[in-house]
């Protein structure tokens, strides 16, 4: 890492993230330990993984038929 890049990661600003928490939008870091180890064990849907559409839904219709 050189002196320009090493000056840029000391100028930058921390992003906040922030979830829906029992219908509250509430940033992360004020979660308690045990609702910030639910959150970072969550995922993220993926509309491909879903079974009305990509390849696992080819599968499936194949299977069926």
């Amino acid at each position: 890492m050189n002196m320009g890049e090493a000056q840029t990661l000391v100028n930058r600003t921390p992003c906040e993230r922030f979830s829906r928490s029992m219908g509250f939008i509430r940033p992360v870091s004020n979660f308690n330990i045990g609702k910030y180890s639910e959150f970072c064990e969550r995922k993220t849907f993926k509309e491909s993984n879903c079974l009305t559409t990509g390849a696992r839904h080819e599968e499936l219709m194949k299977k069926a038929a």
